[in-house]
């Protein structure tokens, strides 16, 4: 028994293309292997396969009315044609928004303490509305937006906005927890378009999250020892605990880190 009568269930349409998704619900006396559409302005036809239930028919003529049906193919023979499609008009989509969007830091993949930045930039040809921070995939807050970035203005000097396309706030590393944490960025446009940015990074504790300032910290009696951009200092004294530490040079900080707690 051959494949039931397919189903149209959407139409997408682009440059002199259609894209057209269907539906089977009985596939008949064996496996369906392929499916044809076949769209017709009234005179031409122009046909497309696939072996999965969307079909691309190519070769359209932009700005003409066409209207689509699909078959469905199986080792026992071919189904009936679906009922045509509502008429569309193939035409060149507009292209997508231009959305930029840098997580500077935390950055991917390194070691963070203490208290650091979460930064980065974004512009849109839109205009951007907001950048949202998400942190472990949970909803934080907006980042405050409107920062000055001399450089982004510098590689999109035709984008208005771009030197004041900052974002950035104070945050607190140790207030993760120790171990691996993900943070996502997603900026909005004025029109409600999105992209979205992520960096998964590590987080290094000291015993207390927050080092205060009645807790001296007393490098004296510490060693030091350098190898390339990495500073280890063994024997620090903060408040009443002992630490050895690794602190390593960080170009978007313009400053060292620790990486590394003992």
């Amino acid at each position: 028994m051959s494949p039931s009568t397919p189903q149209i269930t959407n139409i997408d349409y682009g440059d002199s293309k259609a894209y057209i998704s269907v539906s089977v619900a009985d596939s008949g006396s064996s496996s369906i292997t392929g499916y044809t559409a076949t769209c017709t302005d009234g005179a031409t036809e122009y046909t497309g396969t696939s072996t999965t239930p969307r079909i691309t028919v190519s070769g359209l003529t932009n700005g003409v009315i066409y209207s689509c049906s699909v078959t469905a193919t199986s080792a026992a023979g071919t189904s009936t044609a679906s009922t045509p499609s509502p008429p569309f008009t193939p035409a060149i989509q507009p292209d997508a928004p231009i959305i930029n969007l840098s997580l500077g830091e935390p950055i991917n993949g390194e070691i963070h303490s203490g208290i650091g930045n979460l930064r980065g930039w974004a512009i849109a040809e839109n205009g951007i509305d907001r950048v949202e921070i998400f942190i472990d995939g949970k909803y934080m807050y907006d980042a405050p937006y409107g920062g000055l970035r001399v450089d982004v203005e510098a590689s999109f000097p035709n984008v208005d906005g771009s030197l004041l396309s900052g974002y950035s706030l104070a945050f607190g590393y140790a207030d993760l927890g120790s171990g691996q944490h993900t943070v996502r960025a997603v900026a909005y446009d004025s029109l409600g378009n999105s992209t979205e940015q992520s960096s998964t990074f590590n987080v290094v504790v000291y015993d207390k999250n927050f080092i205060d300032s009645n807790e001296v910290v007393d490098l004296s009696g510490s060693t030091l020892s350098a190898s390339g951009d990495e500073i280890m200092i063994n024997g620090a004294s903060i408040g009443q605990q002992g630490y050895n530490l690794k602190l390593k040079w960080r170009t978007a900080e313009q400053g060292f880190e620790v990486i590394e707690i003992q």
